[in-house]
């Protein structure tokens, strides 16, 4: 009677928490599987990415709109034109690349020494985790120096080791869907003061360099498309 009562008391509270909606930013190098761990959440088709996929999904209490974008060298400057509306963000790593890591630890600096992004909250996903040879979450936290970085830009900060792939096979016990949730539940920590910061982000101009960058990335549109 007692655990009935409990569950039925936390259903309660969870129908009375009010619906928030969260904008989370997709990011990673191209063949990350970015684009496969949205598919993985869904349980459907998503087209690879050419500039930026605009997913809508309910999880929980929480609207989630999710921005892949792509994450091919010439394109990356692409990802500044979204910083300003995200919440928070998803950094998707090939877990199994590792000649490409260093690769993955530039981006990663860059992406977390930006106005926009500092102090966001930050989920690291380990992907392809089934294949041969992948670096564990520990191995790529200390190979991508992690603590320090989210320290020095001060956003919380959690790894979850997945293979996408494999989720979108699983009914249940889905790695990328709980990492989101743990992404999710960081936002709602901060959420009146994350929302006015995309707020106030949305309406002020971008900068000269972020402009610059912006440009170059426009020019490479068209010629790359991801294969994830």
């Amino acid at each position: 009677m007692f655990n009935l009562m409990s569950n039925c008391c936390s259903w309660v509270s969870k129908f009375q928490q009010p619906i928030r909606k969260v904008t989370v930013l997709v990011v990673g190098l191209d063949s990350a599987g970015k684009t496969s761990m949205v598919r993985g959440i869904l349980k459907g088709e998503v087209s690879p990415t050419q500039g930026c996929n605009r997913t809508e999904l309910r999880v929980d209490n929480f609207l989630v709109t999710l921005l892949d974008v792509a994450g091919a060298p010439q394109l990356q400057g692409a990802w500044r034109d979204h910083y300003g509306e995200a919440h928070g963000v998803i950094f998707v790593v090939d877990s199994s690349d590792r000649q490409r890591i260093r690769e993955v630890r530039e981006a990663l600096v860059d992406l977390l020494k930006q106005p926009r992004v500092a102090g966001k909250p930050l989920l690291v996903l380990a992907n392809k985790q089934d294949k041969p040879g992948a670096l564990l979450g520990s191995e790529l936290i200390e190979a991508l120096t992690l603590e320090k970085l989210v320290n020095q830009s001060r956003s919380l900060c959690h790894i979850e080791p997945c293979s996408a792939l494999l989720d979108t096979r699983r009914w249940s016990d889905k790695k990328t869907l709980r990492g989101l949730r743990w992404l999710l539940h960081a936002v709602c920590l901060d959420y009146p003061e994350l929302c006015a910061r995309v707020a106030r982000d949305n309406r002020r101009p971008l900068g000269p360099e972020e402009k610059d960058r912006r440009g170059k990335s426009e020019k490479g549109r068209g010629k790359f498309k991801e294969d994830r």
